[in-house]
């Protein structure tokens, strides 16, 4: 372990490769940018971090709009073009690769056959040390017919494998200050089996039920179930609890004890209702 912060340690980051269209003085050009990103939902807006010598800085902000595209896997060859010259070097757009679509809001066009392509109105310009990001309001949206496959930038260019399985249940338990036991879980979903079972585990001895309980609108488990009146609350740190669903692996947790700070007023939005720290 070192703290020492390696000069590269930002290809650790996996992201998908965007292609950035601007158009300025009659000229339209695409860019590739790694660090592309949605920001926020309502509004969608999505950002674009450009580098200090990227031209496409100064035809952004003259625009005061762009287009990004998220590319699709098969094209990987069209995103090493875009970022390999500049504007100054030569009219990329002439590649029979950059295929450009009609735009329905702004006067910028977008690049066809990605995975989604989004005109966008800059709302904000973020200065950083080194690069700077734009941000934009998403105010069209143009998607393929067919789904595509999103190319990944993590160091090189990857394509994506399979889906990663979810094939456990994973668990946290929670001893609040009016004595309820706060359970929370997450797991595959299930048609067949789509309620949770909870079971509290002593140290020793048997299991204890804690019944069946409904998912939330998400599917996960997030309830607040009364112990059994001869449980002894002070040992609970030494028990797990268990938690099942359908044929998946159950989680495990130990029982941790929530403090209640005096005076402190537990609010809505510190993530005492389900979904709140989505």
């Amino acid at each position: 372990m070192t703290r020492d912060i390696p000069g590269d340690l930002w290809k650790r980051l996996t992201s998908t490769v965007g292609l950035v269209v601007t158009g300025h003085d009659g000229t339209t050009n695409v860019m590739s940018a790694e660090w592309s990103y949605f920001v926020n939902k309502q509004p969608l807006y999505a950002a674009v971090a450009l580098g200090p010598r990227t031209a496409s800085r100064r035809r952004l902000e003259a625009a005061g709009e762009f287009s990004l595209t998220l590319c699709a896997e098969d094209q990987a060859a069209l995103a090493d073009f875009a970022g390999s010259f500049s504007v100054t070097d030569v009219d990329k757009t002439s590649s029979d690769l950059v295929r450009l679509g009609t735009p329905e809001v702004t006067a910028t066009p977008w690049v066809t056959g990605g995975v989604l392509a989004v005109e966008c109105r800059l709302r904000r310009t973020v200065p950083l040390p080194a690069h700077t990001l734009y941000v934009g309001e998403v105010v069209a949206a143009h998607l393929p017919d067919d789904p595509a496959r999103p190319l990944v930038k993590h160091g090189g260019m990857h394509t994506l494998g399979a889906p990663a399985p979810r094939t456990a249940v994973v668990a946290a338990a929670q001893l609040r200050p009016d004595g309820t036991l706060r359970v929370a879980a997450t797991g595959p979903a299930t048609e067949t089996a789509p309620m949770w079972q909870v079971t509290l585990q002593p140290p020793d001895g048997p299991p204890i039920p804690l019944g069946m309980h409904a998912p939330s609108s998400h599917g996960d488990l997030l309830t607040d179930i009364p112990l059994p009146p001869e449980t002894d609350r002070s040992l609970l740190p030494a028990h797990h609890v268990l938690v099942a669903r359908g044929r998946a692996t159950r989680g495990r947790a130990a029982v941790s004890v929530e403090a209640s700070p005096a005076g402190h007023h537990r609010t809505p939005d510190e993530a005492t209702l389900p979904g709140a720290a989505r």
